[in-house]
């Protein structure tokens, strides 16, 4: 009778733990669907040069540290800043975004690294740039059940 009594809750202790473990699982995948989301808006908004709907994509204080150095801090700042280089250097560029690794720091805070491919780059005198890859690390927050860009880092490394 005990053993019976004590494999029925250590069963039922096992189930509970495998539901709550799938549970987060399921929540993590979820999770990383939507930052891809978030990714796949950011990447569309910049294609289109549209740099209201860009900026939206981060959080009110977030910080944006692009691979030629130049770091805009706060949603107004990256979108006057992307006005202004859509209306310049970056004027017809088109990015591509690979996110690569999507790691949870809790529950609402995650770290993604991702390559981008820049292409359509021009020089003053109309010559197009060969296409420019690197990386981007960034750090996504989950405010009221959507994730806002906190922190977003890239480069370019250099050739070898």
């Amino acid at each position: 009778m005990k053993k019976t009594k004590i494999s029925t809750i250590a069963g039922t202790v096992l189930f509970v733990l495998i539901l709550s473990f799938s549970a987060y699982c399921f929540s993590q995948e979820s999770d990383k669907s939507e930052i891809i989301d978030r990714v796949r808006e950011l990447e569309n908004a910049y294609n289109r040069g549209d740099a209201k709907a860009y900026a939206a994509i981060y959080d009110v204080n977030g910080s944006h540290t692009y691979a030629n150095g130049i770091i805009h801090r706060g949603w107004k700042e990256i979108e006057e800043g992307l006005i202004e280089s859509f209306a310049g250097p970056m004027k017809g560029t088109q990015m591509k975004i690979t996110p690569e690794v999507i790691k949870f720091a809790t529950d609402n805070v995650a770290i993604e690294e991702a390559t981008f491919v820049l292409t359509g780059l021009k020089m003053p005198d109309g010559t197009e740039v060969p296409a420019i890859k690197g990386i981007c690390l960034a750090v996504y927050q989950k405010q009221e059940k959507e994730w806002f860009a906190v922190a977003v880092q890239c480069m370019v490394p250099p050739l070898i």
